[in-house]
């Protein structure tokens, strides 16, 4: 062997090591103990200090790649250039909120979908009355958590710059409204929607209530955004008499490709137009649609839901590049939608509803639907982890769907204690799994087991939004399997999980489940509000 060679060889094994030595987004980490993890998955990082995360929203910021965090500490931003390394960069709480005692509890509640404008660079916390707020006991408004039905309890949206993402501030005063549970921007967010929760006993003008608890709450109010220093709050709801004529809780608004705003809550699925002219099915004329003054143009009540009886669909979307069919359905007629219930037993449990919207265009079946002769649109498909697969669930019976994330024929999804799921949705009729992650505790308190309220898939990465163990970055691999589509995949059976969170009934209004706290995090003072 000469010289040269050795040289050369042992320049490689140098350059091999120092590879080895540097992470990067493309290298693999172990998993935490008593991590159930599908092999079609490799774990990258967890990001530091996120715990009580709640919901993220990504963006590019002088030339970084920015994940935006809220939680019950505020709003956070996470530089995740290079996501094995993610990097916190600041966290802003609004002056007038209060820290609380409990790390878990925090101070801010609970801004369940957080929105951002990435061209103002601007983010909108929505403040739920059920928040904990530093002027509760003046006020009125009951501590630890407000209460949906007091009027002193305030509700309304921060907006938060992240222009500087390392210097948070707040952009004028807190802006009053009459809904707060989620907010979502419109027309690139030069409006922005806010509904739920459940109505205030100063919201009679809503509506009647009647028994079994139809009418109960509050619809979406319109702000206009287009000046941040001057934001209006119109007077008049929208997305009115959604559940079978009557007005109910509007729970969550997502925008799909086409600009059709499609609005989840008790009731179902509604989608309105807010620009361009359609003909309105409450009057029969033609008009201009605008986001204070929409046009439902499809949608209505769910078929195929766990509970019939009450409907409550928690978010949606409805996918239009062609990568979700379904046969005989025309295309883009799929509608996506997280049915959001707790029925005390992990099979009756809330699920994911593929529905046909075919027949509902118009708007006019919706419109004319009455509890006395419901319009419902044609399931094409559910999916459930413990219907559709062999595993045995968690003890807890945690089982309901919650938010989801789509990237063409691919859906992330998370499930509280039954964790993060990926699935194929290609051929919408038959949803299979792909991958899978839910993580049992170990007994430590800086483990503790899943409590998965949404999952992203952004720069080929899978995000799981975990409100006990914070932000989670998976990487979904290669396709493989026949014609380079992931295998179906079954995550392994459950076993006794003494540490699970054990679901609490919520008082009247509350939409996401409370839950006990585990042994572990009582022994470290980590307990929920």
């Amino acid at each position: 062997m000469g010289r040269g060679t050795s040289r050369l060889r042992a320049l490689i094994t140098v350059l091999a090591l120092a590879a080895c030595a540097t992470p990067s987004a493309a290298q693999a980490a172990d998993p935490p103990a008593g991590a159930a993890m599908s092999d079609s998955l490799e774990y990258v990082s967890r990001v530091a200090d996120t715990r009580n995360v709640i919901s993220g929203k990504f963006d590019k910021v002088r030339g970084d790649d920015l994940l935006i965090v809220d939680g019950s500490w505020g709003l956070r931003t996470i530089d995740v250039s290079d996501p094995a390394h993610p990097k916190t960069l600041d966290s802003f709480l609004p002056a007038d909120l209060r820290q609380a005692t409990s790390t878990l509890q925090g101070g801010f509640w609970e801004g369940e979908d957080l929105d951002i404008d990435p061209s103002r660079r601007l983010a909108f916390l929505s403040l739920d009355p059920r928040h904990t707020d530093v002027n509760a006991p003046d006020s009125g408004c009951p501590l630890p958590r407000g209460s949906a039905k007091d009027p002193d309890c305030r509700s309304g949206i921060y907006v938060i710059s992240y222009a500087d993402p390392a210097n948070l501030r707040q952009v004028g005063d807190f802006i009053p409204v009459p809904a707060g549970h989620t907010t979502t921007c419109i027309e690139h967010c030069r409006y922005l929607w806010t509904g739920g929760p459940a109505r205030g006993d100063h919201q009679g003008f809503l509506g009647p209530l009647v028994t079994g608890g139809r009418g109960d709450g509050r619809p979406i109010w319109v702000t206009d955004m287009r000046n941040p220093a001057k934001p209006e709050v119109l007077e008049q709801p929208i997305d009115l008499y959604r559940n079978d004529g009557w007005t109910d809780y509007s729970h969550d608004v997502q925008v799909d490709g086409d600009g059709i705003a499609w609005t989840s809550g008790r009731g179902g699925i509604r989608g309105y137009a807010t620009r361009g002219s359609y003909r309105d099915p409450f009057t029969g004329d033609k008009r201009p649609a605008t986001p204070a003054d929409p046009v439902l143009v499809a949608g209505g009540g769910v078929g195929g839901v766990a509970s019939p009886n009450v409907i409550f669909m928690h978010n949606s979307m409805r996918p239009v590049d062609g990568a979700v069919r379904a046969d005989g359905v025309p295309e883009n007629d799929v509608l996506v939608g997280t049915e959001e219930q707790f029925n005390g037993a992990c099979g009756t449990d809330g699920r994911l509803v593929f529905s046909q919207l075919t027949d509902s265009w118009g708007g006019d079946r919706a419109v004319a639907s009455t509890p006395e002769s419901p319009y419902r649109m044609k399931p094409i498909s559910t999916w459930h982890p413990a219907l559709n697969t062999p595993e045995t669930t968690a003890p807890n019976n945690d089982c309901s769907a919650h938010y989801f994330d789509i990237d063409g024929g691919t859906l992330s999804q998370g499930w509280y204690s039954q964790g993060a799921r990926i699935l194929d949705i290609s051929d919408a009729a038959n949803p299979r799994q792909i991958g899978y992650f839910r993580v049992q505790s170990d007994g430590t308190a800086d483990n503790p087991s899943s409590n998965t309220w949404g999952v992203m898939l952004e720069h080929g990465l899978v995000w799981v939004i975990d409100r006990n163990r914070g932000v989670e970055i998976l990487r979904l691999k290669e396709s493989q399997g026949v014609k380079g589509k992931l295998a179906s995949v079954v995550a392994p059976d459950m076993r006794s999980d003494p540490y699970a969170q054990q679901l609490v009934r919520a008082p009247s209004g509350l939409v996401c489940p409370l839950f006990r706290d585990s042994p572990a995090a009582v022994a470290a003072g980590q307990t929920r509000g």
